[in-house]
């Protein structure tokens, strides 16, 4: 994934906190045919629709009242009701199939669901579809196919401050011209938002009903956008999201995938990842699809292979911090730093971990609250960082490590400039001498009030460490406020160049001196310097005081 290699499939699990999933679909399409059915006579469309529900759902008679206007949904017993829901999910195609006399044949979905406004909705994101926003501008995440109507991941591009041409969106295959965001989102399944404001044009590729989802395969309208998805299924590896993949159409584009060119065992990276709970009977039916003949004999290794067992939530949110912890020790391993081997930039990518473990415990507890408080604090230090100053309220936009996945980090053109080397390198650095000397690392403001990037809280004291990846950065901080010229307790760990102090600090100050104000740690200088990484950590020790 950090290769920005994995095609990313999403499906109804990571929007089910913040639109209805099957089961509320399900449960609109019942009370909308009661109700509507209460308003008619003896003789009702609906009131047949509804029976043709319940017969769907092939529970026993016995399990739920007599279907009829004057019993609402809501009055059937609990576990009626659940039985009634449970079976319809599985069913929930043919259920949008059903057909009311004198209405169109999407009547039950455009009507009956009401999907302009249960998913054109303006809904919150939530922690998913932040995350994967956050993936998108890293450059990481490029194609994500999806069968939700919903406009939530372009919701959360937009709370983070991303340009509306980040994401294309993809509904028709015309759609597929001109595409030059950063990722595609093709909404095979329609898109709510599309199809509420130009219905003649997007309400017919809203998909749901069994006729729509069986004859895709074949559907001229449907060729240039199956086309796609076959290419991106043979060439590249699959990422499943909360996507169950029950829909048939789906499964023949996997076939379709392997007809062209089956993937082989074994396989690195594995062709087919599933973010879940447990590989479901669908998810199976693909990797013996996709691995076709290698599948036999080798059924327990794929499926070990296959399965990442966390729900969204908890996946992305960890897909995140690992994006960003292996960017961090890309950009490491780029240091000029001529006596350091590889075994060191080993060690203090070991350091960088440690780091992303620390934050990702505090996210046990809510995970939509702690990925809203990363991007704030990651923009924050990247903003400081860069400039020196932090953009005014409101015009924030989320700050990314880089745009670009890790394999490319290398050929950066900017390496040499842009200050990050330096900077994974004083965090890996920070993280070994906290460890070493069992020093608290949090992101509080110390008791003088200086907030820097973070706080580091030991034997020495407590200091505000900043990081400035160039000397007008530096020079920003002091003339922002953010560093005071007198704070003893701020560490400037300055990426590129030599310390430029501002005139009414004529004395550079590396380290501690005996003068009071903040301690500026030139990383370029030590990592040239030093003979070995154990001298380099003295170096840093003597010049940050943490």
């Amino acid at each position: 994934m950090a290769r920005a290699n994995y095609v990313v499939w999403l499906g109804s699990g990571i929007s089910r906190g913040r639109v209805d999933g099957l089961d509320g679909v399900v449960v609109r399409v019942l009370d909308f045919l009661q109700e509507k059915a209460a308003t008619e006579g003896p003789d009702s469309p609906h009131l047949r629709a509804l029976k043709d529900a319940i017969d769907l759902a092939g529970v026993q008679s016995a399990l739920i009242p007599t279907a009829d206007a004057a019993t609402p949904v809501a009055s059937w017993s609990e576990s009626d009701r659940n039985t009634v829901v449970a079976s319809l999910v599985g069913k929930y195609s043919d259920l949008l199939n059903i057909r009311v006399d004198g209405h169109p044949a999407d009547y039950v979905l455009w009507d009956g669901v009401d999907v302009p406004a249960t998913y054109a909705s303006s809904a919150e994101p939530d922690c998913e579809h932040l995350a994967i926003a956050m993936l998108v501008l890293e450059g990481v995440l490029t194609e994500a196919p999806t069968a939700n109507w919903d406009g939530l991941i372009e919701a959360a591009l937009a709370e983070l401050g991303a340009p509306a041409d980040v994401a294309d969106v993809v509904v028709l295959g015309d759609d597929l011209r001109n595409t030059d965001g950063i990722v595609r989102l093709i909404k095979f399944h329609g898109c709510a938002i599309r199809a509420a404001e130009d219905p003649d044009r997007y309400r017919d590729a809203l998909i749901g009903r069994t006729d729509q989802i069986e004859d895709w395969p074949q559907a001229n309208e449907s060729a240039a956008i199956r086309a796609e998805l076959v290419s991106l299924a043979t060439t590249r590896p699959t990422l499943m999201i909360g996507l169950s993949a029950q829909d048939h159409n789906i499964k023949a584009v996997f076939s379709a995938a392997r007809a062209r060119m089956p993937w082989h065992w074994p396989c690195s990276p594995p062709a087919n990842v599933f973010g879940s709970d447990r590989l479901e009977r669908d998810h199976l039916t693909i990797l013996e699809m996709v691995y076709y003949s290698d599948f036999t004999g080798n059924e327990e290794a794929i499926k070990a292979s296959a399965l990442i067992r966390a729900y969204g939530a908890q996946f992305l949110t960890a897909l995140v911090l690992q994006i960003e912890c292996a960017k961090l020790q890309a950009y490491l391993r780029q240091c000029e730093a001529p006596h350091l081997d590889g075994d060191d930039f080993e060690t203090l990518g070991v350091s960088l971990r440690e780091l992303r473990d620390r934050v990702a415990r505090q996210a046990e507890y809510d995970r939509l609250a702690f990925i809203r408080a990363l991007s704030e604090l990651q923009t924050r230090a990247l903003n400081l960082f860069r400039s020196g100053k932090i953009p005014a309220a409101g015009a924030m936009r989320h700050e990314p490590l880089g745009n670009q996945p890790v394999n490319q980090i290398p050929n950066d053109v900017g390496l040499e400039t842009n200050g990050m080397r330096e900077l994974a390198a004083g965090l890996g650095l920070i993280g070994r001498t906290a460890s070493a000397a069992g020093s608290v690392i949090d992101v509080s403001a110390t008791a003088s009030g200086h907030r820097g990037v973070m706080r580091v809280a030991g034997a020495a004291g407590e200091s505000a460490v900043f990081f400035a990846a160039n000397p007008q950065a530096s020079v920003q901080l002091e003339v922002s406020g953010t560093v005071l010229p007198d704070a003893n307790e701020a560490v400037v760990v300055h990426s590129t160049g030599p310390v430029v102090p501002l005139a009414r600090s004529p004395r550079g100050r590396l380290g501690r001196t005996g003068h009071g104000g903040p301690r500026h740690v030139d990383m370029s200088e030590l990592l040239r310097e030093a003979k070995s990484l154990k001298d380099l950590e003295r170096r840093f020790r003597k010049a940050a005081v943490l």
